[in-house]
Parts: structure tokens; sequence; C-alpha cells
């Protein structure tokens, strides 16, 4: 398997930034330097000692012979050692062709010098290419061979698609998952075509059944590969987070449980409240007025007065208890009517304008979901109350054909959603809105600014049955 292109591409910029990394490090590199020293050395002496027209080099020594050194420099450090030796080689000869006329050869030293450096500039850029060729190469297939390797060992399923939705190539986990992976389709092996193993719009979890053993949920993730000849793959990584869910699934059940529990506690207390201690109470204060008269004085039938008054308060604060633990009229009137009794208390105890708006058509949603939006709302206000400092409190429901959408406005002093988050206190009731929401299968949302109030959204569906109750 090739994952990369099998033709390495090196930009023109990356060759010549070689011309900036001369080799001073090399000894061999000096030598050479120190053979052009030489040869422009020799070229100058023979200059000013022969005559023109005689001698062995009419001409001197040929520059020609920067050949070597230069050759030798390309070939060896590429680019960056025939620019440095050709423009040492320049620079050396600058004494020759300043000489005085008849001991200069200045236009054919010039043509065979430019012609060198043209040759070192052709040299050096050829093997400057290869040897990063050759380096991005052996880098190439050193990261192929790493990316095999990751490949073959790594515990989770993995596919190599083609454009066609085919396996071309699967790890050992991806085959000990199948049997039979490469040639199959992803419709047959995830339950989804080509087009759909697109990054980003991709299912959050599919579920597999492996030749042996139990289903498994796997989360995918999907990346591009360019394979050789420039073909476009696309990697499939299966994660397994069967586990994940299974104790997802068990902290849901449970918080479901202990809010099952919770409503039947509430219940029961409300139940034992309502039928035996406060009946009593609201008997003996009938009796107390009763009595009237005769008494002693009327100081006497005064605190008979109080006391019958005290105990009325009294009464009213239990059936206020009663009302918190399990609004009387929920099982039997339903939602909507025991949010407009809590809003009532509301108005009533609080000085707060409060507002029911009911659009859609009303229905009857299973009772784990009545309580839970119930619950929803009387938190909302319950923070309203506390926290938002607000005048006026409104609640809309909106109901659909399966569910129903909440709306919890105020229109107090808010609280910034991008800093430390609601006024201290309102966390847990926050955070308790949203697991309520999301045991019931729906989704709650917040929305608030500073100085302009808050919008608790939520979407339940109604025919939910859950733990929440």
């Amino acid at each position: 398997m090739t994952i990369s292109a099998s033709r390495v591409r090196i930009p023109a910029r990356a060759v010549l930034a070689g011309v900036f990394r001369p080799p001073v490090r090399d000894r061999a590199f000096w030598v050479v330097q120190a053979m052009v020293v030489v040869l422009a050395g020799a070229h100058l002496f023979v200059n000013l000692h022969s005559s023109p027209g005689s001698g062995v080099f009419p001409t001197g020594v040929p520059v020609g012979l920067l050949v070597v050194p230069v050759g030798y420099a390309a070939l060896r450090y590429g680019l960056s050692g025939s620019v440095a030796t050709a423009m040492w080689a320049v620079l050396m000869w600058l004494p020759a062709l300043a000489l005085p006329e008849g001991h200069r050869h200045t236009a054919a030293d010039l043509a065979e010098l430019a012609l060198i450096i043209g040759i070192a500039l052709l040299v050096g850029f050829n093997v400057e290419y290869r040897q990063l060729v050759e380096a991005a190469e052996i880098d190439r297939r050193a990261a192929e061979l790493r990316y095999r390797q990751l490949f073959d060992t790594n515990a989770s399923p993995i596919l190599l698609v083609d454009t066609k939705g085919v396996v071309v190539e699967a790890n050992r986990a991806a085959v000990a998952l199948w049997e039979v992976v490469v040639g199959s389709g992803t419709e047959a092996l995830l339950g989804m075509g080509s087009e759909d193993l697109v990054e980003g719009r991709l299912p959050e979890t599919v579920r597999l059944q492996p030749e042996i053993g139990e289903n498994r949920d796997y989360r995918l993730s999907v990346s591009r590969l360019e394979s050789a000849g420039g073909a476009s793959l696309r990697q499939v990584v299966l994660d397994d987070v069967t586990e994940e869910h299974r104790a997802g699934t068990e902290a849901r059940t449970w918080a479901g449980e202990v809010l099952r529990a919770q409503e039947e506690e509430r219940r029961r207390i409300a139940r034992e409240i309502h039928d035996n201690p406060l009946q009593r109470l609201i008997q003996v204060a009938r009796r107390m007025e009763t009595l009237g008269s005769p008494v002693d004085s009327a100081e006497e039938a005064d605190r008979l007065i109080a006391a019958r008054n005290e105990l009325l308060d009294v009464v009213a604060r239990l059936r206020n208890v009663t009302r918190a633990l399990r609004p009387p009229g929920l099982d039997q009137l339903g939602l909507v009517a025991a949010v407009r009794g809590l809003l009532v208390d509301i108005e009533d105890e609080e000085g707060l304008t409060a507002e029911l708006a009911v659009t859609g058509e009303l229905a009857r949603g299973a009772p784990e979901v009545e309580v839970g939006v119930f619950r929803i709302v009387q938190e909302a206000a319950r923070n309203v109350v506390r926290h938002a400092r607000a005048t006026r409190l409104s609640v809309e429901f909106a109901y659909s054909k399966d569910t129903v959408h909440v709306v919890v406005t105020d229109d107090g002093r808010g609280f910034d959603q991008t800093g430390a988050g609601p006024v201290a206190g309102s966390h847990l009731g926050m955070l308790g809105m949203r697991e309520r929401a999301s045991l019931l299968g729906g989704r709650l949302g917040v929305r608030s600014v500073p100085g302009h109030g808050t919008v608790v959204e939520a979407t339940i569906p109604l025919g939910a049955r859950s733990a929440a109750s």
C-alpha cells in the first residue's frame, strides 16, 4: 500500500534556498576553494611574467581549468557549493582582469568565466534538486512505513475506501470484525454508501454485528488520503464506544430512577400532609370559629381570634408546601393548569406580573413528561424569583403533533454566558433542567444578556417514556 503520490515534487524556491547554505563546515569544500586560489594565482603570475604571443600559455593559465573545482563542488554539494565556488572564482580572477593592456585577456576570460558559472549553476541546480527529491522520498517512505505500522497494529478497525465506496485495504482489527473486508462495499459493511462518508455529516454512531460476540457501537471518523498515482482514498476509523455508551445509559437510568423516586416521595409526603395534619388543622380552626362567645373578657376573645388566625396561617403554609411538593392539579387537570396555578401563586407572593400563553392543539403528554416539564418551568421560575430581579415573567407552551415547546422569559438582569455564567446558586438549577430535558429525550437551551433578561427554551416529546418522573 502506498499512501502518498509516487512522484515527489519539489518547489523551485526550496531548491534555490540552498544557495544561502554553503557547506562551510566541510574541509573538502575549503580544499576546493584553495584550488581556485591556486589556479587564479597561477593565471595572474603567468600573465605578469610572459610577453603577449609567447610562452606555452599565450593567454595565461586557461580559465577553463576552473571547471574542475567548480564542477566538483556542484556534484558534491549541489547548488550551494557550486554557487559559492563560482563566486569565489570570479573574485579571485578580478586581479587578472585588472592587469594593464598587453598582460590581460579580458574578453576571453570573461567569456570562459560566464560559461563556467552557467555550467556550475545548471549542474548545481540539478544536483540540488536530485538531493532534495531523494531526501523527500526517504522521508515519504519512512512516513509510509510508520503509517503502515500504525495501520496494522491499531486496535480500532480501519478501512481505506475508494471513491466508489469499495474497501481497498483493511487492518487486522477490521478483518477480525468482518472476516471478508477487502472488495466489499461500505453499504454492506457500515450501512452507508460512499456519498455518506463525508466528514461532518456522519451519524454519531453505528451499531455493527461482529462475526463473533454481541453488537457493538462504533463512532466513525473520516479523512482523505492520496494514494500512489494520485488516486483519492478515504480512511474510515471505527472507534469502539460500546462501553462509553453503556456507562452513559446506566448513568441516565440511575438519574432517572433517582428523579422517579424523588417524585414518588414528594407525592407521598404531599398526600400525607394534605390527608392528615392539614385536614385536622382545618377542623380545629372551624371549631375555634364556632366557639365565639361566651368568653370571660374581650382580651380572651382577641387571643382566641389571634390563635385562630395563626392556625389558618399555618394551614396556608402547609398548602404551599404540598403544592410545591406535588401540584394537586397536575395529575387531574394536566400540565397547563398546574403551571397556571404556579404563576398565580408567584403573582400573589412575589408581586411579579406572570403570564401564560398556549398555542397549538392542547394535548396531554405522558405522566412523566408533564411532571418533567412542570419541574423545568418551576425551576426556571424559581431562578427568576431568586436571582433575576425581574418585574415580568412569561411562560409559553407551543403544542405540535408530537412535542411541546416551552419558553420561559423574564425581563430581569440576565447574566453573561461567556463569563462565569449565572449567579451562583442557579448553576445546579440549570443543570437539573438540562438533565430532565435530556432524560425525556428532549433538549434545553438558555439565552441571556446582562441587563436584557433570560430565555429558557425546551422542546420535549409528548410521548416520552423515561425514568425522569
